[in-house]
């Protein structure tokens, strides 16, 4: 797969062994018609709606790359649904969706509409940093039930963005950086 090569260049501790698992469906970003997951150790799934009008042969063009370049990003990080590094903060996730959103943006050369953020992206901050780690993900994460959408992710992609600036490292160099470093090198940009 050409797009598990490009990767394999910038992550090279991607495991040697993925597999894709694709499924149609509704469980889908109502705005892109898919969705990825990185369901466990080199397993990743995406899943596009096929009743869409613009097709599945464009969907999987205009989407698939830079959906694998987020969920093998989670991959070598060890972020994943199941069988993946413990967790221990709320922020950890948002970190690593940071983190993951800032590597499809800037290697697949993708613009996420969960990666841009708004100018209240500070507040959002610290909403998330407050949170327990037993906060409802998929609030935070994906649809708030206030109305905001990926509240995590776009924060994330705001924290990550400042820590490639204060340490000029891209989102491949720091994908094993702990969370909390990771934080911590966005005190230094502020």
């Amino acid at each position: 797969m050409e797009t598990e090569t490009e990767v394999r260049e910038l992550l090279p501790e991607l495991p040697s062994r993925i597999c894709l698992v694709v499924y149609t469906g509704p469980g889908v970003i109502p705005e892109i018609g898919s969705a990825g997951s990185p369901l466990a150790p080199g397993l990743v799934s995406w899943t596009l709606d096929p009743s869409r009008p613009e097709g599945v042969l464009t969907m999987v063009h205009s989407h698939l790359r830079s959906t694998l370049f987020h969920e093998f990003h989670h991959l070598v990080r060890g972020h994943l649904i199941t069988g993946g590094k413990p967790v221990s903060s709320f922020m950890e996730g948002v970190i690593s969706e940071g983190l993951a959103t800032a590597f499809e943006r800037d290697a697949a050369g993708s613009q996420p509409l969960w990666g841009q953020y708004p100018p209240e992206v500070e507040a959002w901050v610290d909403e998330l940093k407050s949170l327990p780690l037993s906060a409802p993900y998929a609030d935070w994460m994906f649809r708030h039930p206030d109305g905001r959408r990926w509240i995590g992710y776009r924060a994330g992609t705001y924290l990550v963005d400042q820590a490639i600036a204060a340490s000029d490292a891209s989102a491949a160099q720091l994908v094993s950086v702990p969370a909390a470093e990771i934080i911590e090198l966005t005190s230094r940009y502020r």
